[in-house]
C-alpha cells in the first residue's frame, strides 16, 4: 500500500507565515517590553511600593502574560487543524476566545486566591476588578493577533495573485497580438504577391523596360518586409518609404485608374504605425472598388492630430474575391492593444474613411 505523503505547508502561504509567526520570539519580546513599561509607570504611580516588590511584579506580569500567549498560540495551532479560519472566521474566533477564557480563568483564579492574603491592603476589590477587565482585554488582543495576521496574509496573497493574473493576462494579450499581427501580414502578402506576379508576367512580354522597373519596386517592397519582419511597429516615415514603392507597383498595374496621394507632416512621420497598415488599407480599397481610367479610384492619405487618415471614394465591385471581412477587424484589435485611441471609420454611400491612431 502506498504511504500517504505528509502534508507540506508552503512557507509563503498564510498557514506557513502563521507557523513562522507562532514559532518566533517577537511576541515574547513585546510582552517583556510591555512589562518593563508597566513597571516604569508603577514606579511613578505607586511610589510607596518598594523596588523589590516592583521587580517581583515585573517578573510575575511577564511570566503570566508569556504563559497566556503560549497557551493561546498552542490553542490556535490545534484549532487550525480542526476549525480553520476558512470555515468561518467569526465562529473560529468565538470558539478560540471561549476556550482561552475556559483554560486561563481557573488558573488565574487560583493565583489570585493564593496571592491575595500576601498582597498589601490597597489591593482591594476595585483593583482586582480593574485587573480582571485589563486581563480580559489582553486575552481578546492575543486572540485577535492571529485573526489579524490571517486576514493580512490572505489579503497579501490575493494582491499577489491578482498581480500575477494581470501579468499572465498581459502576456496572453501580447501573444494574441503577435498571432493576429502575423495572420494579418499573411493575409496581405500572398494576395499581393499573386497580383504582382500576374502583372509582371504580362509586362515581360509587352513592356520589358517597365517590367524592369516593376521588379525593382517589388524588390524594395520585399526588402522592407524582410528587414522589419520582427518589428510590429515602425515609424510612419519608414512605412511611407515602403508604401511609395508599393504605390508605384499599383500605378504600373492600374495606370490612370488609380490615383494615390499623401501629405504627411514631419511631426507625424516621427510617430509609429503597425507595419504594413497602409499597404493593407490601400489594398483593401483596391479590392473592394472598381479601378478603371474612366472612373478612377482616388485614395488620399493625410494626418490630423493623433490620427492618420486614409480616404477613398466608393465605387464598389459587385463581386469581391479573397475577402473574409476580417482584415479591418483584426486591425482594430491590434491597435486596441497598442493605443488607448480607437480606430475610427466613416462609411457612407460616396466615401470610405478610416482613421488610424498614431503610436
Amino acid at each position: 500500500m502506498q504511504k500517504e505523503r505528509p502534508h507540506i505547508i508552503a512557507r509563503d502561504s498564510p498557514q506557513g507565515r502563521l507557523k513562522q509567526m507562532q514559532s518566533g520570539t517577537l511576541p515574547y519580546l513585546i510582552i517583556i517590553g510591555f512589562a518593563v513599561c508597566s513597571t516604569i509607570a508603577r514606579f511613578y504611580m505607586v511610589p510607596e511600593w518598594t523596588t523589590t516588590f516592583q521587580l517581583q511584579m515585573f517578573f510575575v506580569q511577564a511570566f503570566v502574560l508569556s504563559c497566556v500567549w503560549t497557551y493561546v498560540k498552542d490553542l490556535n495551532r490545534r484549532l487550525e487543524k480542526t476549525l480553520p479560519f476558512e470555515n468561518g472566521a467569526v465562529k473560529r474566533m468565538a470558539v478560540q476566545i471561549g476556550l482561552t477564557f475556559a483554560g486561563v480563568t481557573p488558573v488565574m483564579g487560583i493565583i489570585v486566591y493564593v496571592l491575595r492574603p500576601r498582597l498589601p491592603h490597597y489591593f482591594n476589590t476595585q483593583f482586582f476588578a480593574l485587573t480582571i477587565i485589563l486581563f480580559a482585554a489582553i486575552i481578546f488582543l492575543f486572540n485577535f493577533v492571529f485573526y489579524a495576521f490571517y486576514f493580512f496574509t490572505n489579503w497579501q496573497r490575493s494582491v499577489e495573485e491578482k498581480a500575477s493574473l494581470e501579468i499572465q493576462a498581459a502576456e496572453l494579450e501580447k501573444e494574441k497580438f503577435n498571432l493576429q499581427y502575423h495572420q494579418l501580414k499573411n493575409q496581405v502578402n500572398p494576395h499581393y504577391l499573386f497580383n504582382t506576379l500576374t502583372s509582371l508576367d504580362g509586362l515581360i512580354h509587352t513592356n520589358p523596360d517597365l517590367a524592369s522597373d516593376f521588379v525593382r519596386h517589388m524588390a524594395k517592397v520585399y526588402r522592407y518586409v524582410l528587414q522589419h519582419k520582427e518589428n510590429e511597429v515602425v515609424s510612419l516615415d519608414e512605412e511611407l518609404e515602403f508604401i511609395r514603392h508599393y504605390i508605384n507597383l499599383l500605378h504600373i498595374r492600374y495606370g490612370q485608374g488609380l490615383n494615390i496621394h499623401y501629405t504627411i507632416s514631419d511631426t507625424a512621420k516621427e510617430r509609429g504605425i503597425v507595419m504594413v497598415t497602409l499597404q493593407m488599407l490601400i489594398d483593401n480599397a483596391v479590392k473592394h472598388n472598381i479601378v478603371q481610367a474612366s472612373t478612377p479610384l482616388k485614395v488620399i492619405i493625410w494626418d490630423e492630430g493623433d490620427y492618420l487618415i486614409v480616404h477613398n471614394n466608393k465605387q464598389l465591385r459587385t463581386q469581391i474575391e479573397t475577402s473574409n471581412g476580417q482584415g479591418i477587424v483584426q486591425l482594430k484589435q491590434l491597435y486596441a492593444f497598442l493605443s488607448d485611441k480607437p480606430i475610427l471609420i466613416e462609411d457612407n454611400k460616396e466615401h470610405y474613411t478610416i482613421k488610424i491612431p498614431l503610436l
